[in-house]
Order: C-alpha cells, then structure tokens, then sequence
C-alpha cells in the first residue's frame, strides 16, 4: 500500500485519482513532493483507494491539539533469577534456562501462553551461584530481563527479587538491569503516526507535532505508536560511494531518542518500523539501487547491521518509550506479487528479516522484533496461503537461530478479501503460534462493523493489538478517537500497556 510523502495539495490527489492508479500515483506525487509544502503537518499525499489496496497520505490537515495530560507508564517486572537463556523457541511447553555458571540448572524460562507467542526469556549474564528454581541460594544478575511469553511479566529494570517471566519458577536472585523493554503487550491498543515527514522525521524531529499526536493517543486510551524510520532510505541510514551503508551518525541516534523521549513523556510506546516497500519505489530515487544490494548482497546487508542497525540499537536500548522493532512495513509490495517499481525474491525479503532481527537480539535480548505483512496470505497457517515469517522459514531462509520474531503483525483492508479479513475471523483461525497484532486496517465501519467497535471486535476476537491508519493520512484523526476510546471503557485493562 503505497504512502508516499505527504506534501501536495488535496486537489493534487484528487486530480491524479482521475487518471492514474493509487500504486501509479505514488510516484507522481513523490516527485511533486520536492518542489511543494503545506501546512499544519505538512502537504497530503494520495487519498485511499481501498479497490486497489493502496493508499497514501491526506491533504495537509493540521493535527488537531488537546487531549488529556500524560500519565507515567510503570516500569515492568523484573529481570530473571538464576535463568540463563530461553532462546526464541516457539513450542507450547515451557523450555528450560541453561544452567548457571557454577551452580545448578536455571530456573524454568516462560513457555507460550494458551495462544500466544514463544516464551523468551534471557537471564542476567553476570554471576550466578546456583540455587534451585524457586529456592534459596543467593544468585545475582547483571544482564537484562528476558523476553517473556504471552501474558507473562515484563522485562524491565523493576527492583522486587526474584520473579520469573512468562510462567517460569521464580527464583531468588535480584533484579536484573536490562535494556528497559517491556514485555508483549496482552493488548496493543493505539495507531500509525506513521510519519510527520515521509521517509524524513530523522534527525531533525517535529517534536510539537510528534507530542500532539502522543498526547492525543494516550488520552483516547491507546498506548501504541506505529511510527516509521528509514522507510524508502532517502535520508536515513545514508550509503558511501561504494553502495554501502554509512557509520550511524550521533544527530540520527539524537533524532530518534527525541522522539522516544516525547512518546514516553506522554505515557505512550512507539514500533519503530525500519524499512519500508517504498524502499524498492520510484520514490527512493537514486536510493533505490542501494536498497536493493542492501535486500540481495551479504555485504551489503551486513554492512548496514554492522554500521548502523547494531549500533543504533545498543544506543537506544534502555530507552524508555521504546516498544518493538519491525523489520519492514509490507516488504511483499517489493516482492515477485508485488506492486513496487522494482522487484526482489521472497527468499531475499525472509533472509533479510533474519538478519535483522538476529542482530537487534544480538544486541539487546530483551528487544521485541515484528514484521508488518501485507495480509494473512503470507503469514497464517490456513490453507491456501503461507507462512513467510515463521521460526522454521527465517532461519532456513537465513540461518541465524535468534533471527526470529517475537509477535506477529499482518495488515488488512477490504480490498485484500475477506478471506483475510480480521473482523470476520478470530485470531485463532490464522492457526499462528505467536501473539497477532493487526499492525493496519482502515479507521472505518468495515465489514459489517461498525466503527466504534473496531477495536473492541478484535480485543473480544483474541487479537493482541490494533493500530489504525492512520493519524494524519486517509482515516485521519479524530477516527479512530471514538474506537479507542469504547475500548479503553469496555476493557481498562488496555492501558496497562506496556
């Protein structure tokens, strides 16, 4: 679904609707969004056109302000006990924790939740002195806390003793000092900014716009942010003459903590959404070759961990505000079905989201990593369709054990069928093993649900989270305000996210 930057007038998307398709009209608009601005949070892009899936931004409208002031969120439970690693298993069983150096077996690590996604969790990885699960013997840890299981406690710097995640045995040990994430959220509730300024918020973030937007999230009841970072690579992370990526620049790391810094200041998280099909689209311009050695070339994919994804994530882990790490937004537009401008394989889309996630966990164990699919033709275990983004095909894709994913995200609008539609089937009908979030999907009365209770639908469906599109492009705000907020009534339980 294309989104191109949000920078020309409504009559401009109004009179390329007449004679180009949305996909087509993507690239019309990028170009004209070089020599046009706009006001309140910058010009529109192209309108929604649910027929075809694409849709792209809106006209120019200026974010409206109020909302009730920020609450602080909590920090999560705490760090393992004698716990040594989970690993990213997927079973419904619990797996058992390697054993401390030194001492006795580790204390059980969390297994899945009914439902829900693999229990992880990762112990401290300083000394330990053994002490049997749930028993005395002093045990202390200097690492994080571990990824947790559906429904299980959280990671985080929180200082009660002991405590394991996700369903494991405690133990006796302190607290762990991880990176400050937080665990899966029992429900995601919130929505996609998804940009301020397309492919353009780093490093020089409109933060009065960003706060408005945070502010007014947190007040409706939701506690999610979908924001978007490098997405077509124009700005960010920048290539050298050789095609690779560039070292990270402290002015990125900078842009990007601002805005974690305004999001937890509201009491709201944010996904950070690295890549997305805009990548391989006429928009990237020049970019677009590099983006594509990027997708197909293992020195070029590993250029850009090596110089910029690794540390950029040790530098921000800690960070509050922080939620998730997605991979790509709808990387099968670039693939062979796709509808981006220039094309590349499913394998190479699999590998590289292996890659990725295995150094984001690499760097920092307790980080959450998702992947935004398109629809559930590509990520569910019905028949008919695939499943792209399971443990099994990530790591034959690219044989990176940890390059696995912690919760699922899938997209849906009318136009992808109602054989994909999330209104008229439960989450369990997708027959996944991890947590589902449904990452898109219009802020509308859809599928013979009303809009008010988009939301709660899902909630009561057994989803794991809802994020609209989107604040400020289509379905803009106040649409999603109502939904929210019967939702925060219905169910209050929501706003303990994370």
């Amino acid at each position: 679904m294309v989104r191109p930057a949000r920078t020309n007038p409504a009559g401009l998307t109004a009179a390329l609707g007449a004679f180009a398709p949305a996909r087509t009209r993507a690239v019309l608009l990028a170009a004209f969004a070089a020599v046009s601005t706009a006001a309140g949070c910058g010009g529109g892009g192209a309108a929604d056109d649910d027929s075809s899936g694409n849709h792209g931004g809106h006209a120019g409208n200026a974010v409206a302000a109020g909302g009730a002031s920020a609450g602080t969120s909590s920090s999560g439970a705490t760090g393992g006990s004698t716990v040594n690693s989970g690993g990213h298993g997927t079973g419904t069983g619990g797996t058992t924790g390697g054993s401390a150096a030194g001492g006795t077996a580790g204390a059980a690590t969390g297994g899945s939740a009914p439902g829900g996604g693999a229990g992880q969790t990762t112990g401290g990885s300083g000394s330990q002195n053994g002490g049997a699960p749930g028993g005395a013997g002093a045990s202390t840890s200097a690492g994080g806390a571990g990824r947790t299981g559906a429904g299980g406690g959280t990671a985080g710097s929180g200082m009660s003793a002991g405590g394991a995640s996700g369903g494991g045995t405690a133990g006796n040990g302190a607290a762990g000092t991880g990176s400050g994430a937080t665990g899966i959220c029992k429900f995601a509730s919130g929505l996609n900014i998804a940009w301020v300024n397309f492919a353009n918020d780093v490093p020089n973030p409109d933060l009065a716009t960003f706060k408005t937007i945070f502010t007014n999230t947190y007040a409706a009841g939701g506690r999610v942010v979908r924001w978007w970072f490098h997405t077509n690579g124009t700005t960010t992370p920048g290539y050298d003459s050789s095609g690779m990526a560039q070292k990270l620049q402290q002015s990125h790391i900078d842009g990007v903590k601002a805005i974690l810094s305004a999001a937890h200041d509201a009491g709201v998280v944010v996904n950070i959404s690295l890549w997305s099909f805009d990548m391989l689209q006429d928009n990237a311009g020049a970019a677009h070759t590099n983006n594509q050695a990027l997708l197909e070339n293992d020195a070029n994919r590993q250029a850009y961990i090596d110089n910029y994804l690794t540390p950029l994530v040790n530098a921000i882990k800690g960070t509050p505000g922080l939620y998730s790490w997605e991979i790509f937004n709808e990387p099968e537009g670039m693939g062979p079905s796709g509808w981006a401008t220039y094309r590349t394989t499913e394998a190479a889309i699999q590998k590289t989201v292996n890659w990725f996630a295995a150094a984001i966990h690499t760097a920092d164990p307790s980080a959450l990593v998702t992947n935004g699919s398109q629809t559930f033709d590509y990520c569910s275990n019905v028949s008919g369709k695939n499943q792209y983004y399971s443990d099994q095909a990530l790591i034959q894709a690219g044989g990176k054990q940890n390059g696995t994913l912690d919760f699922y995200e899938v997209h849906y609008y009318m136009s992808n069928g109602t054989s994909n539609s999330c209104f008229t089937h439960p989450a369990s009908y997708w027959n996944l093993d991890k947590k589902l979030v449904m990452g898109e999907f219009a802020a509308q009365g859809v599928d013979n649900i009303a809009l008010n209770d988009l939301y709660t639908n899902l909630y009561t469906n057994g989803y794991d989270g809802a994020w609209a599109w989107s604040y400020d492009a289509d379905y803009v705000w106040p649409a999603m305000q109502a939904p929210m907020q019967a939702l925060f009534k219905a169910h209050a339980d929501v706003g303990n996210c994370p």
